[in-house]
Formats: structure tokens, C-alpha cells, sequence
């Protein structure tokens, strides 16, 4: 009969001779108890690289690994990355490429700290506990923390109660190019840099498209005019092409320089929370389609809280049409700044002006009918 042996930590797992036991139960990574050990097999005949999480070597043996024997989803700390340990960057990486067939990774409550872009493979699932799941991210210039790892295509990835924080100028949370038919839900962005953004999406005419974003937050630093954006959804990169056909429920973004900018065409807005910022939804067309024929976009807001925006819509050329409702809107400058106000619908039950009113009673509506012939 074979006996399972008990060792202490992953350290004494790759000094094991599997002579005396090709089964083993690993009490932690660096110590017992510390959430990144488990039950491993030898397996005689294998010779893949090892990724030091579920695969590892043996010093003992030239040839055989260790495998890791995994029911459900995978934690981060099997691959040895754990709260305030200095740059994990690697380590997340190891994690996500094990990923590369599809699975789950959890991220737990820590402090982790990245330093260069991680990729992200089609159909995997990363969830973390919310606000106490902190990922920092000190990336170089032009880089986002999480990303595509394919381009064409990359679908059906999930992201899910993760804490974003994002701490160098020109960098961002998520770079959404290469996602679509991909879920964000319960997500929160701290920009503490100034000229940032949170989800920032140029498109390469396949992606970002029908992507769902649910409860997802951006904060900004705090300061005026600070160049942060919270959904930068704009043909970046000299590109013509932006997000098309995304939906977006609810979230609350605040302190940056604009909440949504959006080129895009047939992206939906539900219910979202704007406080202190300069400007809630900006539509512009990609700079490249200004003398283009095919000139216009379409977008459609519903339900909106906004206080303390400066302006709250600035349509930025005429052909970008819009549909939007207003649940409550106050204490802003302008409600809208258009180019053409006869391609925008505006539907305000509420405009109340701080410090003179907050009365959903005292209604103001402003409506632009579209005309067609």
C-alpha cells in the first residue's frame, strides 16, 4: 500500500526522493498553514518546464515532477505569492499562464504588488475578495496591469471583486483590447497618478465589443484637472476605431477629469454615480474620422446620479447622437455642452442647483426631439 508522507513546506517537497513516497502532502509554500501547500504525485515520465505551482522539479531526480493535484480553482499562493512580499509579478504571471486552457484563479485578501503587464488567457476566471484584494501596479509607461494575452481573439474572461490600484502617470487598471464577450463585476480602480485610467479600451476592430461591466468603481487622486479617466473608451494610439456595443450597471466613479469618454458607438450606460469631475460622458468621434464619410456614433445613457460634474454630457461633434435619462442631477455647472443639440435627447427629471435646491418636486426637463423625415 502506498503511504501519503507529510513534509512541511514546498522547499522540502523539491529535496524529496520519491523512492521513499511518490505521494506527499505539503502542510504550506514557505510555512505550514499559509494556504499555498496541498497534495502532489510523482510522475516518473514528465519533463515540462516547471511553473513552481502546480509543477515542480525534484533536485533529486533529472528527469519526473511533481504535479500538484488540483480540484477547482487555483490560489495564487500555490504559486507563492503572497501579501507584502515584495515585487509577485511573476508569480501572477505563472498563475494565469496555467490558465491558458481555461480555469479560475483567487486572489485573497493581500497587498501584492506588480511591476510589469500581466496576460490574461481566454476563458479564465480571477476573482479576489473586494477591496482587501489590493493589486498595485508600478508598470512602465503606456502599459496596463491587466491584459489581453491574445489580441485576435481573446473571449469569455471574467474578472471579478479585485482592487485595482494604479500608481505611475500614463498607465492604466485594464487594457481592454483583445476583450470581448467578457464580464467585470464588482471592480474597483484607485488611480493615484495623475493621467490615468481605469478601464481604458482602444479597439483593433475585433475588441473591446460586448463586454458587461457590473458595480465596477474608478477614483481618481483628487486634484483638478487631473487627466484621469475612469472608462477611456477612445480610439487611442492613432487608431479610428473604439468600443462598440458594451453595457455598463451602476458603479460610482469620482475624482477624475472625465468619468466616461467614449468614441464608441452602441455602448449602453445604466445607472451610474458621478461625483467631482469635470466632465460625466464626452462623445467625440476618433480623431481620424473627422473627414471621414462614415462620420457618426450612437450611445444611450439611463439613469444617471451625478453631483458636483461640471458638465454633465459634452457632446463633442454633431454626429455623435445621443439617447440619455437623468435620475438626479446637481450642483453642476452645465448639463450639456453639444455641438448639435438636435442629435441629442435629453430626459432630466432633476437639475437642481446646490446650494439651492435638491427637491425632486421642482422638476426641469429638457427634451430635443430627433426629426425624421
Amino acid at each position: 500500500m502506498q503511504h501519503i508522507y507529510g513534509i512541511s513546506t514546498i522547499k522540502e517537497l523539491q529535496s524529496f526522493d520519491p523512492m521513499d513516497s511518490t505521494q506527499l502532502r505539503v502542510a504550506g509554500y514557505f510555512k505550514p498553514g499559509d494556504g499555498g501547500g496541498g497534495d502532489f504525485y510523482w510522475q516518473e515520465d514528465a519533463t515540462d518546464d516547471p511553473d513552481n505551482g502546480l509543477v515542480f522539479r525534484s533536485r533529486s531526480r533529472q528527469h519526473g515532477r511533481w504535479r500538484r493535484i488540483l480540484s477547482g480553482v487555483q490560489d495564487i499562493r500555490f504559486f507563492g505569492a503572497f501579501s507584502a512580499s515584495g515585487d509577485v509579478s511573476k508569480q501572477f504571471q505563472s498563475a494565469l499562464n496555467a490558465c491558458k486552457q481555461g480555469g479560475s484563479l483567487y486572489i485573497p485578501s493581500g497587498h501584492y504588488t506588480i511591476s510589469r503587464p500581466l496576460e490574461v488567457y481566454q476563458g479564465t476566471s480571477i476573482t479576489g475578495d473586494g477591496l482587501l484584494s489590493e493589486i498595485h501596479y508600478n508598470g512602465e509607461r503606456g502599459t496596463a496591469c491587466w491584459n489581453a494575452a491574445q489580441r485576435s481573439p481573446s473571449t469569455s474572461m471574467s474578472f471579478r471583486r479585485l482592487n485595482t490600484l494604479v500608481h505611475n502617470q500614463h498607465t492604466y487598471a485594464f487594457r481592454l483590447t483583445g476583450m470581448s464577450y467578457s464580464r467585470f463585476d464588482s471592480l474597483f480602480v484607485h488611480l493615484r497618478a495623475v493621467n490615468t485610467s481605469a478601464y481604458y479600451g482602444p479597439s483593433n476592430g475585433e475588441s473591446p465589443y460586448y463586454n458587461v461591466f457590473i458595480n465596477c468603481h474608478a477614483s481618481g487622486p483628487g486634484s483638478d484637472s487631473n487627466g484621469c479617466v475612469g472608462f477611456d473608451w477612445g480610439a487611442h494610439d492613432d487608431g479610428d476605431l473604439a468600443p462598440n456595443a458594451n453595457q455598463v450597471f451602476g458603479g460610482h466613479i469620482n475624482s477624475v477629469d472625465i468619468a466616461v469618454r467614449c468614441q464608441g458607438t452602441g455602448n449602453i450606460f445604466h445607472g451610474q454615480v458621478f461625483e467631482m469631475v469635470n466632465v460625466g460622458y464626452e462623445f467625440d468621434l476618433p480623431a481620424k474620422r473627422y473627414t471621414a464619410v462614415q462620420q457618426g456614433i450612437s450611445n444611450d445613457v439611463f439613469g444617471l446620479y451625478s453631483e458636483y460634474a461640471k458638465i454633465v454630457f459634452h457632446q463633442k461633434h454633431p454626429t455623435c447622437y445621443f439617447v440619455a435619462q437623468t435620475s438626479m442631477v446637481t450642483g453642476h455647472d452645465k448639463m450639456l455642452e453639444a455641438k448639435s443639440k438636435d442629435n441629442c435627447v435629453l430626459l432630466s427629471s432633476h437639475s437642481g442647483q446646490l446650494p439651492m435646491n435638491r427637491s425632486f418636486f421642482q422638476k426641469a426637463v429638457e427634451f430635443n426631439p430627433l426629426e425624421f423625415d
